[in-house]
């Protein structure tokens, strides 16, 4: 729980499932309608967490009304809907803000550590890749009597996913100075145009890798910084595990083991803190608590938010650039 924060209402099409949430955590308020909300709520901040084609209407709605937005991924379908809603925040002193829960998973915060410790030395590579099952049974993707939100995005399926790994990828690599990206499709029988994603971002500091498969598996999502001293890896869905290899002097096959000991103490240590996470019922959203707890901070205190505005335009612009040339190969 937060602390000095209440939810003033909530909102769903569903009159039915806006009154039992609202039952469920003790909410005032319950709405059906977003401008009925906005005509009779003066909330700090509004948390947009609809499908993607909706983002745009409803944040330009509660900017235009001069209130604080925290926006879903992606925030807008296009990144020209996003440069408007950014005028529009600027013209209104608001914060506009997209969900990027990962900057502050507890595995990249460690990582940055390091970094920032020059324990990695200088980074060379990064990796960023996601495998999902999107054909298991009862996939929402492939229910073609319901048809995901995605499919409204360019891109696809795969474009749900390329905020988190644009901008983890710009967290290390910097500005982005070139791009070039392959779209595949492995099941041909899949009613999807593609499920496979390959992409290589040349950053101002070094280059990532992303990836994203709906057919490899076991399903995780990894990230690897590779640098001059060492490597380290984690896997993004199994919080707060990491493992690292670090660049040791001595005998080849003795600096070997030592990493292999090393490694296997950092997957147990790992597995069993995830483990016990879970027994005690903490969100597998690594990261987004934290998130909240900043931007609540900065807007009680008026200071800047965890993401700033620059940030989120470059993660945008990245998403832009990765889905542009979009086609199956």
């Amino acid at each position: 729980m937060l602390e000095n924060v209440e939810v003033a209402a909530v909102c769903d099409l569903s009159a039915a499932r806006a009154q039992a949430t609202a039952e469920r955590f003790h909410i005032a308020n319950w709405y059906s309608s977003y401008k009925d909300l906005l005509d009779n709520v003066r909330p700090d901040l509004v948390h947009i967490t609809t499908p993607p084609i909706s983002h745009f209407p409803i944040a330009n709605a509660c900017l235009s009304s001069g209130l604080n937005v925290l926006c879903e991924k992606p925030i807008t379908v296009t990144y020209q809907d996003f440069c408007l809603l950014r005028e529009l925040a600027n013209e209104k002193h608001c914060v506009l803000m997209e969900n990027q829960n990962y900057r502050f998973h507890s595995s990249v915060q460690r990582i940055c550590h390091l970094l920032s410790a020059g324990e990695l030395g200088d980074i060379i590579d990064v990796q960023i890749s996601l495998s999902l099952d999107i054909y298991a049974p009862g996939s929402p993707y492939i229910d073609q009597n319901v048809p995901h939100y995605a499919a409204a995005l360019r891109g696809g399926i795969v474009g749900d996913f390329l905020t988190h790994m644009a901008y983890l990828a710009i967290k290390f690599t910097g500005s982005v100075q070139g791009v070039r990206t392959a779209w595949a499709k492995h099941s041909q029988t899949s009613p999807l145009a593609t499920d496979e994603f390959r992409a290589l971002v040349k950053g101002e500091r070094s280059t990532a890798y992303l990836a994203f498969s709906g057919n490899a598996q076991p399903n995780g999502f990894w990230i690897r910084v590779s640098g001059t001293r060492a490597h380290v890896e984690a896997n993004l869905f199994e919080p707060p595990r990491l493992t690292m290899r670090r660049l040791r002097p001595g005998e080849p096959a003795v600096t070997k083991l030592i990493d292999g000991i090393a490694e296997s103490r950092d997957t147990l240590k790992g597995t069993i803190a995830g483990f016990w996470r879970k027994l005690g019922g903490i969100s597998s959203y690594d990261g987004l608590s934290e998130l909240l707890a900043r931007t609540y901070r900065a807007l009680e205190t008026h200071s800047s938010p965890p993401i700033s505005q620059e940030e989120i335009d470059e993660t945008a612009r990245l998403v832009d650039q990765l889905s542009a040339a979009e086609h199956t190969l």
